[in-house]
């Protein structure tokens, strides 16, 4: 259990951050410059809050009101860095057993990171997924009663990073703690967490399950930081009990899924999700016929942009790409699912 609420206010830079987490991991999702970093700092008692409370498992770290602010060493906080902060003049064992003397547990996570054929080589002489399992050792060998990962897997290539997700579930299984990640890849974010603080400016503007809050921004913003990039503006037509009916400025009529109070006449956004495209013409969709503006083949995914009055990019699986007779500077018949064309208010 996490809560965090907190405000401070820097020179160019104002953080008011406020929500409440019971997840195994929450991401911290937003881009650069967001305030995703000073929040960790807050919670791993590095920078002190101007106000606020935060509280891990029960035990409040700090609260302003009642004058507690726990020093760093009390907290006993797990802190990854995305440069991993390893000590080039240790040896790996030397790095991990820097703050902790508990030679079982650091002989445990030799084994479950799968380091101990490096134990007695330094940072220069391994890898940078070496240097990274080393730096989740360190880490893990004091008992931290949560762990903060910022930006930790950036630098790595992604066959790699896909394996260290999974070590990172395997940990919080094994160790039972509270995991924050700090991300600015929804990928990552879909990948590792089970609930999403959405920050822009300092402030948090979602929140909720990766899924839920991909599928249903708040604004057109807000959809633009989570990875959506194909938009139709519209006028709701039509209400159904799951289902409204959008007819655009160029005059197409859209089947979409209802997942916010709306009414008949409503101005709204619907973003056009690569992956809309219904390869069974019978679940819920509309029928489309659209000029073909490019086609861009890809090892696992065909894009297609065609014209709706914008341009739209559909994802085809390479593998399904022969059965669709599309040409550029043709039209073709596509069916784009109700299920993934969210529907946005449009900020008046």
């Amino acid at each position: 259990m996490l809560t965090v609420s907190v405000r401070k206010n820097l020179k160019d830079f104002s953080l008011d951050v406020d929500f409440h987490s019971e997840s195994k991991i929450t991401a911290l999702f937003a881009p650069s410059g967001s305030g995703k970093s000073l929040t960790l700092q807050t919670i791993a008692g590095l920078m002190k809050p101007d106000g606020g409370r935060i509280e891990v498992n029960g035990e409040v770290f700090f609260d302003s009101e009642k004058g507690i602010n726990l020093s760093p060493q009390q907290r006993k906080v797990g802190y990854l860095f995305q440069d991993y902060a390893l000590f080039p003049h240790m040896t790996v064992i030397e790095n991990i057993r820097y703050g902790s003397k508990d030679e079982k547990l650091i002989e445990r996570l030799l084994r479950i990171l799968e380091i101990d054929s490096i134990r007695n080589k330094y940072p220069s002489e391994i890898s940078g997924g070496q240097k990274q399992r080393v730096a989740l050792a360190r880490a893990l060998a004091t008992r931290p009663k949560i762990l903060l990962l910022d930006e930790p897997f950036s630098a790595l290539h992604k066959s790699l990073r896909l394996s260290l997700y999974r070590e990172i579930k395997e940990i919080q299984r094994i160790f039972e703690i509270p995991i924050v990640l700090v991300s600015h890849d929804i990928d990552e974010v879909f990948e590792l967490a089970d609930f999403m603080v959405v920050m822009n400016e300092g402030k948090v503007v979602q929140l909720g399950k990766p899924f839920d809050v991909f599928m249903n921004p708040r604004n057109e913003k807000i959809a633009r930081l989570l990875g959506h990039r194909s938009f139709l503006k519209g006028r709701v037509q039509k209400l159904e009990r799951s289902y409204v009916s959008v007819e655009t400025e160029k005059g197409f009529v859209f089947k979409c899924k209802k997942n916010s109070d709306l009414k008949v006449g409503d101005r709204v956004i619907v973003s056009v999700l690569p992956f809309s495209l219904a390869l069974n013409p019978a679940v819920e969709s509309t029928r489309v016929i659209a000029l073909v503006k490019k086609i861009i083949s890809g090892r696992e995914i065909t894009k297609v942009v065609i014209d709706l009055g914008e341009e739209i990019e559909l994802s085809i699986p390479s593998s399904l790409s022969p059965n669709f007779i599309i040409e550029e500077g043709r039209t073709a018949t596509f069916y784009l699912c109700a299920d993934f064309m969210p529907v946005i208010k449009e900020d008046l």
